[in-house]
């Protein structure tokens, strides 16, 4: 056992998604300012590494035209990747709104944000506020298994010089991502998303060293025996009362993602789950 913590939150953790993605455009200022106003207690967002080494607060792999305003340089369809934090400071992420989030209202002339610069802002100031930092890494594409160690290696490191690492929760898809950062610093807290539902064939890239058909195809096994990880964060359809009560056995938090409607909002938390993302944290009530 690595001596990572039991679930360590307050007991009902109300997280919002790459901000309040349902209220302002993902990952800028104006969504952290607006998950802040209604009450969330965390906040769950991404990082990638850009081409020059810099860890930023984006979600995709690419540029898209209907997330970015592009003031010099088209660099729609660019990976991130391969950019750096110069050519990113090109583009405005806020100007624009999605069809699918209505009541998102523009922040023209956001930027996209180092991890650091997040943290800066925002730590000090909200001492209470957790942090859910998901490593976004491919286990599929080589491109993106080639960084997976800097990038990790240099999320930790952001974490402790951002004053944030006993109120962070080390998050990601890419198990070995999870495995990296144990090695690193077994006390921080590791969150083990999944998808559910996937066949043994599809889990397997994304469970680093583990092997689900060692563990009975059980996911939440393999994320507390074999990760030892503090908390399993699966799409909301897997939080049954029963699913949830098995990880609670087995010692894991279960912090759903990404709960945004109403019904759904209220069976996860009949079900019993320690938290939850959401798009919409004014949707939840205090």
């Amino acid at each position: 056992m690595s001596g990572a913590p039991a679930w360590p939150h307050v007991s009902f953790d109300l997280q919002g998604h790459r901000g309040a993605r349902g209220l302002a455009p993902e990952s800028t200022v104006a969504s952290f300012d607006a998950a802040i106003a209604h009450g969330v207690t965390g906040i769950e967002f991404d990082v990638r590494l850009t081409g020059d080494g810099e860890v930023v607060v984006w979600h995709d792999p690419t540029l898209q035209a209907d997330k970015c305003r592009f003031d010099e340089a088209d660099l729609t369809g660019a990976q991130v990747d391969e950019l750096t934090l110069a050519q990113l400071r090109t583009v405005d992420i806020g100007a624009l709104t999605l069809p699918t989030f209505p009541e998102q209202v523009a922040a023209p002339g956001s930027r996209v944000l180092t991890l650091a610069e997040l943290f800066e802002r925002y730590a000090a100031a909200h001492p209470t506020l957790w942090w859910t930092v998901e490593i976004k890494v491919d286990p599929t594409d080589p491109r993106e298994v080639a960084t997976r160690e800097e990038l990790t290696h240099k999320v930790m490191d952001a974490i402790h010089d951002g004053g944030v690492a006993r109120r962070s929760f080390v998050h990601s898809f890419d198990w070995a991502v999870l495995e990296l950062a144990r090695a690193q610093e077994p006390r921080l807290v590791r969150s083990a998303l999944f998808v559910p539902g996937l066949s043994p064939e599809d889990a397997r890239p994304w469970m680093g060293s583990l092997d689900p058909a060692d563990f009975g195809g059980d996911i939440a096994r393999a994320a507390a025996e074999g990760l030892d990880a503090s908390v399993l964060s699966p799409y909301f359809t897997w939080c049954t009362p029963e699913n949830v009560a098995h990880a609670h056995a087995l010692g894991l938090g279960v912090l759903p993602w990404t709960v945004n409607e109403a019904a759904d909002l209220e069976a996860v938390q009949a079900a019993g789950v320690d938290g939850l993302v959401t798009d919409y944290p004014d949707r939840v009530p205090s």
